[in-house]
């Protein structure tokens, strides 16, 4: 089907649809946990409970986040990812700031612990 709204020159749903696989696909890895249940070598992110403090393990994430978007979503090239701080207890939240690497496109996705799950959405 997406071929044939390729082919009938429907580009904005074209578009819209890769967003939309990117950040289907950012879900799947971020809900992922690192190096267990998946045979891809550093795919997902770690357990990060043994570290103290809110900072030591917003910055732990945001160097796995990068490194899963480098390695497994190619589609994307990150500018920057920065901690949302918030009061709330055990809740991290994150701001990417992207490109789309096919054509420089900017986005921004907000990455929030929903039923402790990650999840990305622009």
């Amino acid at each position: 089907m997406a071929l044939l709204r390729k082919l009938a020159g429907q580009r904005a749903y074209v578009e819209g649809y890769e967003i939309k696989s990117i950040i289907d696909n950012l879900n799947n890895i971020l809900n992922s946990t690192r190096d267990y249940g998946f045979f891809l070598h550093n795919f997902g992110i770690s357990d990060y409970r043994y570290l103290s403090t809110r900072e030591d393990i917003a910055r732990a994430i945001i160097a796995e986040v990068s490194e899963n978007i480098a390695l497994f979503e190619p589609r994307l090239c990150v500018n920057e990812i920065t901690y949302v701080a918030e009061n709330k207890v055990l809740r991290l939240s994150f701001i990417i700031d992207a490109v789309l690497s096919k054509n420089g496109q900017p986005l921004k996705l907000f990455l929030d612990p929903v039923d402790d799950h990650l999840q990305a959405r622009s």
